[in-house]
């Protein structure tokens, strides 16, 4: 079952990220690599920052066509300039920025891009005042002197060869010998991975699928075999704030399981903007009511203080789907626990 529905470009921009967002360091297919470079090497590519953790020494840059915001490709940025290295590490998830330097041949399945000068363009702020998030995750301390985790799909890059995993709340590029054994994988997917801590590149941390191991890739949960059964959840009230990318607040439940492995189902209404935007009312209501305990949860927020199951359908169109969705009839789908 897929809906599309064609709303204002506002919600379309933000249905785009809430149905099918295409898969994190994917590539767009009208975007010239060349052109590009070109860029890079002259004038500069400006785009936004897709993620930028200083304490793992990852950030990641988004590339859109201008005009079409659907089309686009994400590239892990590297640099061997101190200056840019310091720079680096101010960023944080939307900046908007302009980058000089050039494609590095490292031989990766996914393009990198060397770094040699970064400029901020607009700064992006949430209007949220929590504290700074800190990470659960030591990297790459926690991978080592182990050979097994558990986590879950985080992206599917090139048909396999790239396999991103959110191990905790930290995450991790992992090389695939034998694509086939990754490329059906769903985003959220629930696995047990066997690796191989990798030597290079050792900041961020890689890890590569262990193949002498039985079942190196086993998934134990996939939430696409919840697809169009109606059912509850009950979950921590989650905040997506709005930003370049969604126009308006998203809302979601967190699920945590006995590994303690977290998903958020997102909290939705395709068939109805006013219905769709009475949820988000009903929702933005509950949040406000509780703001003693809200917490920077690295790409979003959790209201601590709020529980509440909602009924629906469940919804998952896509591989690279962000989250799993549950399709709500309306406000009265929602009911406070706690």
């Amino acid at each position: 079952m897929r809906l599309i529905v064609v709303f204002s470009i506002a919600l379309l921009l933000a249905f785009n990220h809430l149905r099918a967002d295409l898969p994190v360091l994917g590539t767009a297919s009208d975007i010239s690599f060349e052109e590009l470079e070109n860029q890079l090497k002259g004038p500069g590519l400006q785009g936004w920052i897709h993620g930028a953790v200083s304490e793992y020494n990852q950030y990641v840059f988004t590339y859109r066509t201008p005009g079409n915001f659907f089309d686009h490709a994400e590239f892990p940025i590297t640099t061997e300039i101190p200056e840019v290295e310091l720079f680096l590490k101010t960023l944080t998830r939307h900046d908007e920025v302009k980058i000089k330097g050039s494609f590095l041949n490292n031989g990766a399945p996914i393009r990198h891009i060397s770094a040699d000068d970064i400029t901020m363009v607009n700064k992006f702020e949430d209007g949220l005042s929590h504290a700074k998030y800190q990470h659960e995750a030591k990297l790459p301390e926690d991978l080592l002197n182990k050979s097994e985790l558990v986590g879950k799909v985080h992206a599917v890059v090139d048909a396999g060869k790239i396999l991103v995993i959110e191990y905790k709340d930290a995450i991790i590029p992992v090389v695939v010998s034998k694509p086939e054994a990754a490329k059906d994988l769903y985003r959220n997917d629930k696995v047990t991975l066997k690796y191989k801590v990798r030597n290079h590149p050792h900041q961020p941390a890689h890890v590569s699928v262990d193949f002498t191991k039985p079942e190196p890739i086993k998934v134990t949960d996939k939430l696409v075999e919840s697809h169009g059964k109606e059912g509850s959840i009950v979950g921590t009230l989650v905040l997506f704030p709005k930003s370049p990318q969604v126009q308006f607040n998203v809302f979601a439940l967190q699920i945590v399981d006995d590994h303690g492995v977290k998903r958020e189902i997102t909290l939705v209404n395709f068939e109805d903007p006013k219905v769709f935007e009475a949820i988000r009312d009903k929702l933005q209501e509950f949040w406000d009511r509780k703001p003693q305990n809200i917490v920077n949860a690295r790409n979003k927020y959790l209201n601590l203080n709020v529980t509440l199951k909602a009924t629906g359908t469940f919804n998952v169109v896509d591989p690279g789907q962000a989250n799993m969705q549950i399709l709500l009839k309306g406000p009265e789908s929602l009911e406070i626990v706690r």
